[in-house]
């Protein structure tokens, strides 16, 4: 392709996106309310209002002139103290930590399509047993995944509770779920076995001779691996996960940070009885700083486990029920063909010219002979 041309296409690329763009899509998925921070800190905003109206309404007709000067004096401490204190330090590793973790599992979460693909592309076509085997592989293969997102995922495990759920699912025969279920000392984790057969599958096409070039076992084998590996960091993140500790400490401090919020005013400062309600009834800025610290500590405790309940993690089941209809899908390209999808193919009319010129050839040479 010509720059012309690519430049052509990059202007059209770009008018269509901004095209998409309408006006007021910002505002749309400001006041979002499903998946939103709002649903995530509405009921701590509400605490929080209901705490500061609370302490106002508390110093304007609770308490005597005696009492209003110490609540004054508290208030003042509170004030002084919370802007010498560094809040953001651990709150700003906590969360910096568990979004890192998040990202980095998101990036090596194991995939099924790609080993399936590589292995039906890899086979010799027209073999008599590559139906069978072709379904085999894809269905171990997301077998695996199944059983490395039952570790770390309890929607998962609600919708698959045992083996004989799986098996009722069509993606466990009876033989394996009693291979799976034979007792061992250390027992194995379950989708390391599953990878293993996958293993001595690649070994007995290997023997049989089954594949296109010997090179096709080499990138199979890799691509196990690479799955192996991706199944492995899954269950890290789950296992080697961040301590409750620092969690149950950013926690207090977020929590206390927002009771001294509430706390801090400067009261005396201001005679004027309307500025002294606006202050008590109208906290925007104590909120504004609550609201920042409430929604950083969100997300991190959103981030720590992706894999709940929650509408901000990840539907693991979705994602299952994808990859099972993904695999269904590929294993069907060993026996499909082309031709099966498109009827006219323009290649196919060059064979037919190409094959005609051969017969008129030899019908001539026929001839003259």
């Amino acid at each position: 392709m010509s720059s012309s041309n690519k430049d052509e296409a990059f202007q059209v690329g770009q008018k269509s996106y901004f095209n998409t763009f309408r006006f007021g899509e910002s505002c749309n998925i400001l006041f979002r309310w499903k998946r939103s921070l709002y649903k995530m800190i509405w009921r701590h905003s509400l605490v929080f209002l209901v705490v500061y109206f609370s302490l106002t309404a508390l110093y304007n007709f609770g308490l005597n002139e005696k009492q209003k000067e110490h609540f004054e004096a508290l208030t003042a401490y509170f004030a002084r103290y919370t802007r010498s204190f560094n809040w953001m330090i651990m709150l700003g590793f906590f969360t910096n930590t568990a979004l890192h973790r998040l990202f980095t599992m998101q990036m090596t979460t194991p995939g099924t399509a790609k080993t399936t693909t590589i292995f039906i592309m890899s086979l010799k076509p027209n073999l008599p047993e590559g139906p069978a085997i072709v379904d085999q592989y894809a269905r171990w293969v997301v077998l695996a995944w199944i059983l490395t997102f039952r570790i770390v995922c309890k929607p998962l495990r609600d919708k698959f509770p045992n083996l004989t759920s799986i098996q009722n699912s069509g993606i466990l025969l009876e033989e394996e779920k009693h291979i799976l279920q034979r007792g061992r000392y250390p027992p194995p984790p379950r989708p390391l076995i599953v990878i293993e057969w996958m293993l001595l599958l690649l070994k007995e096409c290997l023997i049989q001779g089954r594949y296109i070039n010997k090179s096709s076992h080499n990138k199979n084998v890799e691509a196990i691996m690479t799955f192996k590996k991706n199944c492995s960091n899954v269950i890290k993140f789950s296992t080697q996960n961040i301590p409750y500790a620092v969690i149950q400490a950013v926690i207090i401090v977020v929590y206390w940070f927002g009771l001294v919020t509430a706390m801090a005013r400067n009261l005396p400062k201001f005679d004027n009885e309307i500025v002294r309600h606006v202050i008590g009834y109208f906290p925007v800025m104590p909120y504004i700083q609550f609201f920042v610290f409430i929604a950083w500590l969100s997300f991190g405790r959103a981030a720590v486990n992706p894999f709940g309940n929650d509408d901000t993690d990840i539907d693991v089941k979705q994602l299952c029920e994808a990859h099972i209809q993904d695999s269904l899908r590929l294993t069907e390209l060993y026996t499909k063909r082309l031709e099966d999808v498109f009827y006219n193919l323009p290649q196919k009319q060059f064979k037919l010219d190409y094959a005609q010129q051969v017969a008129l050839q030899s019908a001539l040479s026929e001839t003259y002979c």
